[in-house]
Protein backbone atom coordinates (compact mmCIF):
# COMPACT_ATOMS: atom_id res chain seq x y z
CA UNK A 1 0.00 0.00 0.00
CA UNK A 2 2.50 2.71 -1.15
CA UNK A 3 0.23 4.03 -3.67
CA UNK A 4 -2.39 5.41 -1.03
CA UNK A 5 -3.98 8.62 -1.43
CA UNK A 6 -4.14 11.48 1.38
CA UNK A 7 -8.11 10.79 0.74
CA UNK A 8 -8.09 7.29 1.16
CA UNK A 9 -5.26 7.65 4.08
CA UNK A 10 -7.88 10.41 6.03
CA UNK A 11 -10.92 7.51 5.65
CA UNK A 12 -8.66 5.12 7.82
CA UNK A 13 -8.49 7.05 10.08
CA UNK A 14 -12.00 7.92 10.65
CA UNK A 15 -13.39 4.72 10.19
CA UNK A 16 -15.08 3.39 13.46
CA UNK A 17 -14.55 0.97 15.16
CA UNK A 18 -11.12 -0.83 17.30
CA UNK A 19 -8.03 1.24 17.45
CA UNK A 20 -4.90 -0.12 18.46
CA UNK A 21 -2.55 1.30 21.46
CA UNK A 22 -4.05 2.67 24.86
CA UNK A 23 -5.19 5.81 25.83
CA UNK A 24 -4.83 9.46 23.94
CA UNK A 25 -1.80 7.55 21.24
CA UNK A 26 -4.91 4.68 20.49
CA UNK A 27 -5.49 4.94 16.28
CA UNK A 28 -7.46 2.41 13.83
CA UNK A 29 -4.95 -0.61 12.72
CA UNK A 30 -5.59 0.08 9.07
CA UNK A 31 -3.76 3.45 9.04
CA UNK A 32 -1.14 2.11 11.16
CA UNK A 33 -0.58 -0.40 8.73
CA UNK A 34 -0.87 1.70 5.95
CA UNK A 35 1.64 4.42 7.31
CA UNK A 36 4.19 1.27 7.68
CA UNK A 37 4.06 0.30 4.50
CA UNK A 38 4.73 3.67 3.12
CA UNK A 39 7.44 4.52 5.20
CA UNK A 40 9.24 1.00 4.36
CA UNK A 41 9.81 1.88 0.90
CA UNK A 42 9.41 5.93 1.47
CA UNK A 43 10.07 7.62 4.88
CA UNK A 44 9.17 10.92 3.34
CA UNK A 45 6.08 9.92 2.15
CA UNK A 46 4.96 8.84 4.87
CA UNK A 47 5.42 12.17 6.86
CA UNK A 48 3.84 13.90 4.07
CA UNK A 49 0.83 11.67 4.57
CA UNK A 50 0.48 12.63 7.83
CA UNK A 51 0.92 16.05 7.49
CA UNK A 52 -2.08 15.80 4.90
CA UNK A 53 -3.81 13.60 7.10
CA UNK A 54 -3.82 16.27 10.08
CA UNK A 55 -4.97 19.10 7.66
CA UNK A 56 -7.60 16.84 6.39
CA UNK A 57 -8.79 15.97 10.24
CA UNK A 58 -8.66 19.69 11.09
CA UNK A 59 -10.93 20.75 7.79
CA UNK A 60 -13.72 18.40 9.00
CA UNK A 61 -12.94 18.28 12.95
CA UNK A 62 -16.42 19.78 14.43
CA UNK A 63 -17.57 19.20 17.81
CA UNK A 64 -20.60 17.73 16.99
CA UNK A 65 -19.08 14.60 16.56
CA UNK A 66 -17.50 13.89 20.06
CA UNK A 67 -19.77 11.75 22.41
CA UNK A 68 -19.60 13.77 25.19
CA UNK A 69 -21.24 17.43 26.48
CA UNK A 70 -19.19 20.47 26.26
CA UNK A 71 -19.81 22.90 28.52
CA UNK A 72 -19.21 26.53 26.66
CA UNK A 73 -15.85 27.41 28.08
CA UNK A 74 -14.54 24.45 26.04
CA UNK A 75 -15.26 25.93 22.90
CA UNK A 76 -12.59 28.61 23.25
CA UNK A 77 -9.94 25.68 24.39
CA UNK A 78 -10.61 23.72 21.18
CA UNK A 79 -10.68 27.12 19.08
CA UNK A 80 -7.34 27.94 20.71
CA UNK A 81 -6.04 24.53 20.10
CA UNK A 82 -6.82 24.24 16.05
CA UNK A 83 -5.30 28.05 15.82
CA UNK A 84 -2.24 26.36 17.32
CA UNK A 85 -2.71 22.93 15.23
CA UNK A 86 -3.24 24.75 12.04
CA UNK A 87 -0.45 27.04 12.95
CA UNK A 88 1.93 24.55 12.97
CA UNK A 89 1.19 22.70 9.56
CA UNK A 90 2.99 25.52 8.11
CA UNK A 91 5.61 26.07 10.88
CA UNK A 92 7.04 22.40 11.14
CA UNK A 93 9.32 20.34 9.38
CA UNK A 94 7.79 17.20 7.96
CA UNK A 95 9.58 15.23 11.07
CA UNK A 96 7.38 16.34 13.02
CA UNK A 97 4.69 14.32 11.42
CA UNK A 98 5.90 11.27 12.57
CA UNK A 99 3.33 8.73 14.47
CA UNK A 100 6.91 8.06 16.78
CA UNK A 101 6.36 12.14 17.64
CA UNK A 102 4.46 12.15 21.08
CA UNK A 103 3.42 15.87 20.54
CA UNK A 104 2.24 14.79 16.97
CA UNK A 105 0.10 12.17 18.33
CA UNK A 106 -1.32 13.96 21.23
CA UNK A 107 -2.39 16.78 17.87
CA UNK A 108 -3.87 13.72 16.45
CA UNK A 109 -5.79 12.61 19.32
CA UNK A 110 -7.62 16.41 19.90
CA UNK A 111 -8.39 16.07 16.27
CA UNK A 112 -10.12 12.63 17.02
CA UNK A 113 -11.82 13.33 19.97
CA UNK A 114 -9.50 11.39 22.25
CA UNK A 115 -8.00 14.47 24.06
CA UNK A 116 -10.06 17.19 25.05
CA UNK A 117 -8.10 20.42 26.44
CA UNK A 118 -8.77 21.82 29.53
CA UNK A 119 -6.40 24.49 30.02
CA UNK A 120 -2.80 23.74 32.01
CA UNK A 121 -3.42 20.35 30.63
CA UNK A 122 -5.36 17.88 28.27
CA UNK A 123 -7.76 15.12 28.93
CA UNK A 124 -8.19 11.40 27.40
CA UNK A 125 -11.90 10.36 29.10
CA UNK A 126 -10.91 6.52 28.31
CA UNK A 127 -9.08 5.87 30.98
CA UNK A 128 -9.03 3.83 34.48
CA UNK A 129 -7.58 3.85 37.83
CA UNK A 130 -4.80 1.22 38.18
CA UNK A 131 -4.98 -1.66 40.07
CA UNK A 132 -1.60 -1.91 41.12
CA UNK A 133 -1.84 1.09 42.78
CA UNK A 134 -3.32 -1.01 45.79
CA UNK A 135 0.31 -3.14 46.23
CA UNK A 136 2.61 -0.46 45.85
CA UNK A 137 2.89 1.98 48.89
CA UNK A 138 2.48 -0.79 51.93
CA UNK A 139 -0.83 -0.93 53.74
CA UNK A 140 -1.98 2.33 54.28
CA UNK A 141 -1.67 3.04 50.88
CA UNK A 142 -4.17 -0.04 50.60
CA UNK A 143 -6.16 1.48 52.68
CA UNK A 144 -6.53 4.57 50.96
CA UNK A 145 -6.79 3.28 47.48
CA UNK A 146 -9.97 0.79 48.19
CA UNK A 147 -11.54 4.21 49.99
CA UNK A 148 -10.79 6.54 46.72
CA UNK A 149 -12.60 3.66 44.77
CA UNK A 150 -15.45 3.21 47.38
CA UNK A 151 -15.67 7.23 46.97
CA UNK A 152 -15.71 7.26 43.10
CA UNK A 153 -17.91 3.88 43.45
CA UNK A 154 -15.24 1.92 40.20
CA UNK A 155 -12.37 1.95 38.59
CA UNK A 156 -13.38 3.47 35.04
CA UNK A 157 -14.17 5.49 33.08
CA UNK A 158 -11.85 8.48 34.61
CA UNK A 159 -10.80 11.76 32.52
CA UNK A 160 -6.62 11.17 32.45
CA UNK A 161 -4.39 14.12 32.41
CA UNK A 162 -1.60 14.51 29.82
CA UNK A 163 0.86 17.51 29.33
CA UNK A 164 1.91 18.79 25.86
CA UNK A 165 4.56 20.10 25.83
CA UNK A 166 3.94 22.64 22.69
CA UNK A 167 1.13 24.10 25.10
CA UNK A 168 2.28 25.48 28.53
CA UNK A 169 0.62 28.56 28.51
CA UNK A 170 -1.61 28.03 31.42
CA UNK A 171 1.34 26.08 33.43
CA UNK A 172 1.13 27.97 36.47
CA UNK A 173 -1.43 28.45 39.90
CA UNK A 174 -3.58 30.77 38.66
CA UNK A 175 -4.08 28.43 35.04
CA UNK A 176 -4.21 25.52 37.25
CA UNK A 177 -7.31 26.62 39.27
CA UNK A 178 -8.91 27.29 35.83
CA UNK A 179 -8.08 23.93 35.20
CA UNK A 180 -9.74 22.56 37.80
CA UNK A 181 -12.99 24.96 37.43
CA UNK A 182 -12.96 23.43 33.56
CA UNK A 183 -12.71 19.78 34.84
CA UNK A 184 -15.53 20.24 37.26
CA UNK A 185 -17.72 22.25 34.35
CA UNK A 186 -16.89 18.96 32.28
CA UNK A 187 -17.69 16.37 35.20
CA UNK A 188 -21.02 17.97 35.95
CA UNK A 189 -21.88 18.20 32.14
CA UNK A 190 -21.31 14.23 31.44
CA UNK A 191 -21.96 12.39 34.91
CA UNK A 192 -20.76 9.15 33.72
CA UNK A 193 -17.22 9.99 34.24
CA UNK A 194 -16.58 9.21 37.78
CA UNK A 195 -13.65 11.79 38.32
CA UNK A 196 -9.54 12.75 36.72
CA UNK A 197 -6.88 11.11 37.76
CA UNK A 198 -2.92 11.92 36.72
CA UNK A 199 0.47 10.40 37.01
CA UNK A 200 3.24 12.28 37.24
CA UNK A 201 6.68 13.31 38.84
CA UNK A 202 5.77 16.69 40.18
CA UNK A 203 3.12 15.55 42.27
CA UNK A 204 6.27 14.09 44.55
CA UNK A 205 5.61 15.49 47.83
CA UNK A 206 9.84 15.69 47.62
CA UNK A 207 8.99 18.79 45.74
CA UNK A 208 8.82 20.80 48.63
CA UNK A 209 12.49 20.85 48.90
CA UNK A 210 13.62 20.44 45.39
CA UNK A 211 11.35 22.35 43.70
CA UNK A 212 9.28 24.13 46.32
CA UNK A 213 7.27 26.98 43.56
CA UNK A 214 5.98 23.67 42.04
CA UNK A 215 4.48 22.52 45.41
CA UNK A 216 1.08 24.43 44.54
CA UNK A 217 0.52 21.19 42.16
CA UNK A 218 0.41 18.38 44.69
CA UNK A 219 -1.25 20.83 47.84
CA UNK A 220 -4.26 22.32 45.91
CA UNK A 221 -5.71 18.66 44.97
CA UNK A 222 -4.81 17.03 48.49
CA UNK A 223 -6.20 19.88 50.39
CA UNK A 224 -9.57 19.54 48.00
CA UNK A 225 -10.60 15.87 48.39
CA UNK A 226 -7.86 14.39 45.56
CA UNK A 227 -6.37 11.54 47.42
CA UNK A 228 -2.31 11.30 45.98
CA UNK A 229 -0.57 7.34 45.96
CA UNK A 230 2.72 6.56 45.11
CA UNK A 231 3.43 4.90 41.69
CA UNK A 232 6.56 3.86 41.23
CA UNK A 233 9.94 5.06 40.47
CA UNK A 234 10.51 7.52 37.02
CA UNK A 235 12.42 6.38 34.45
CA UNK A 236 15.59 8.80 35.10
CA UNK A 237 16.38 8.62 31.13
CA UNK A 238 13.09 9.82 30.04
CA UNK A 239 11.76 11.60 33.45
CA UNK A 240 10.11 15.11 32.31
CA UNK A 241 11.62 16.19 35.86
CA UNK A 242 14.53 17.09 34.12
CA UNK A 243 13.26 18.77 30.95
CA UNK A 244 13.34 22.32 32.36
CA UNK A 245 15.20 22.11 35.60
CA UNK A 246 19.33 22.00 36.18
CA UNK A 247 18.65 22.28 39.74
CA UNK A 248 16.88 18.98 39.56
CA UNK A 249 19.33 17.92 37.52
CA UNK A 250 21.81 18.19 39.44
CA UNK A 251 20.24 17.28 42.96
CA UNK A 252 20.08 13.83 41.11
CA UNK A 253 24.17 13.59 39.98
CA UNK A 254 24.96 14.40 43.48
CA UNK A 255 22.45 12.00 45.13
CA UNK A 256 20.06 14.29 46.66
CA UNK A 257 16.88 13.50 44.70
CA UNK A 258 15.59 10.90 42.09
CA UNK A 259 12.28 11.36 40.24
CA UNK A 260 9.13 9.91 41.52
CA UNK A 261 6.08 8.91 40.50
CA UNK A 262 2.57 9.87 42.07
CA UNK A 263 -1.01 9.27 40.80
CA UNK A 264 -4.02 11.83 41.83
CA UNK A 265 -7.02 10.73 41.95
CA UNK A 266 -10.09 13.70 42.38
CA UNK A 267 -13.66 12.00 42.90
CA UNK A 268 -15.87 13.85 40.88
CA UNK A 269 -18.31 14.67 43.98
CA UNK A 270 -15.04 16.48 45.62
CA UNK A 271 -14.18 17.71 42.42
CA UNK A 272 -17.66 19.81 41.73
CA UNK A 273 -17.85 21.01 45.61
CA UNK A 274 -14.82 23.36 43.92
CA UNK A 275 -12.92 23.80 47.15
CA UNK A 276 -10.22 25.64 46.45
CA UNK A 277 -12.57 28.82 46.22
CA UNK A 278 -12.11 28.83 49.63
CA UNK A 279 -8.72 28.57 49.96
CA UNK A 280 -6.71 31.71 51.21
CA UNK A 281 -5.08 33.51 47.88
Amino acid sequence: MTDISPQSYYQLAIVSGAVSGHGYAALPPELLAAEQSVARQNPAAALTLNRSLCRNLLKEFTLADACWVFPEKFHFLYEQQLQRIENLLTDKPDSYFSFDNDPFRKDLAILCHRLIPCGAEFATPFSGISRSLIFKGGLRQTAKFIQVIARCRGIKPFLELHMHPHYTTAFNPEGWIETYENLADLLAANPSLLGFQSTSWFLDPALVEVSPHLSYLREVPERCGATILYAGEDDCDYSGAFATSQTRRDLYTSGHYKPRLFTRIWPRQLLIQRSWRLLPH
